[in-house]
């Protein structure tokens, strides 16, 4: 069955976007990684490029919420840099997914589902993340220990 759920995460190049796995830049060298996370949810929007950000660490926080929403608890954060928050709330095997960016848009998703799909494109982008930036390679294993905990 394909997923409801679309996750992507791009690096900022310049004046645009190139999808993490695509990129070819030079070793960045940056604390920070700027880019952005696209998130929608059965056709529904929630994150978009215009709400770019420090991609490693919104990961590293989500990864950290990801554990917390498999073991049942609700997680809150804010993109690093920008007024923008993120709520997971479980419920009965579901998982309310809302982000307040102006405005509250929300939508309910299979909460197993979510995590499953997030936390798999999370590793994935922690292990590209440590190819072209060695130098996050402490923001990608703790993101990772957050992440290898939770039981698939």
């Amino acid at each position: 069955m394909k997923s409801r759920i679309i996750v992507e995460t791009y690096v900022k190049v310049f004046d645009g976007f190139v999808d993490i796995f695509e990129f070819q830049g030079e070793e960045r060298r940056l604390d920070q990684i700027e880019g952005a996370l696209v998130l929608s949810i059965n056709g529904k929007s929630l994150i978009d490029q215009s709400m770019f950000d420090y991609v490693d660490d919104l990961w590293s926080y989500l990864s950290e919420g990801l554990l917390k929403v498999s073991e049942g608890q609700a997680f809150s954060c804010f993109f690093p840099d920008q007024p923008i928050e993120v709520k997971l709330t479980p419920a009965n095997g579901r998982l309310q997914v809302s982000v307040n960016c102006h405005s509250e848009v929300s939508v309910a998703a299979d909460k197993d589902e979510f995590v499953r799909v997030m936390s798999e494109h999370a590793r994935k982008f922690f292990t590209r993340l440590q190819e072209i930036e060695p130098g996050a390679k402490g923001t990608c294993d703790y993101a990772l220990g957050h992440l290898n905990k939770i039981r698939r």
